[in-house]
């Protein structure tokens, strides 16, 4: 059920950019802190992205879609990608209870090894942008280094998998069904609670069917002080 003050995500486009590495070594990431002042997600590891513009197209077109993921990365992480390059794999809505909802489409594009050189962060939005493995962004997210909103941990832990080449091979059919959580908060605990959570239908919020692909996923975030902790 649709909470009744829930405000329409707005369409979005986050980027994956990967750089392969030699020898078969697990691919690069490049990732950026955003502001301490922004006013979504402030002090957290992101992907570039960001809302779709009315100058990206019709808000609703794949086409539009497209051009912002590529105007966002170009804007936050110094790289230009041809259009070509991107590929939608993901999708995910901000739960209901959010004031800033986002409707976002997750690309990725692949780089080889000898590109991205010039990527770094824009200094205003973003900064302290790195290169690192799936693996090496997660355990300083472990150790506390960083912090990670939910969609991107969950993004990062798929590409940390063995079978991570398997997940740029879905169909539209599966990556539009889109992820949306639920967020629950008493007595000074912050939960975001998953689709396939045992409780995810009682909770209230708006609610949207459990996307096959969320198995192997945490259920549930919790807020542990300024870091987002998953729970089995």
């Amino acid at each position: 059920m649709e909470t009744p003050s829930a405000q329409p995500p707005r369409p979005a486009a986050t980027v994956v950019v990967l750089r392969d590495r030699p020898g078969g070594a697990p691919p690069e990431i490049f990732m950026v802190r955003r502001s301490a002042r922004s006013a979504f997600m402030p002090n957290t590891l992101v992907f570039p992205g960001g809302k779709v513009d009315a100058a990206d197209g019709l808000i609703d077109a794949d086409e539009a879609f497209v051009a912002a993921a590529r105007r966002e990365t170009l804007e936050e992480a110094q790289l230009a990608l041809e259009p070509g390059a991107l590929r939608w794999f993901d999708t995910w809505i901000t739960p209901s209870a959010e004031p800033r909802r986002f409707y976002a489409r997750f690309y990725v594009a692949r780089l080889g090894g000898g590109e991205g050189h010039e990527a770094a962060a824009d200094g205003h939005e973003t900064h302290e942008g790195r290169w690192a493995s799936a693996a090496e962004h997660l355990a300083a997210w472990e150790a506390g280094e960083v912090d990670l909103p939910p969609p991107t941990a969950c993004t990062l832990m798929r590409l940390a998998a063995p079978d991570w080449e398997a997940l740029l091979g879905w169909p539209r059919a599966i990556v539009e069904a889109p992820i949306l959580p639920k967020w629950l908060g008493s007595e000074g605990r912050m939960e975001v609670v998953m689709p396939h959570d045992p409780e995810y239908d009682a909770l209230p919020g708006e609610a949207a069917p459990r996307p096959g692909r969320l198995e192997g996923l945490p259920r549930r975030f919790v807020r542990d002080g300024k870091i987002w902790r998953p729970q089995p």
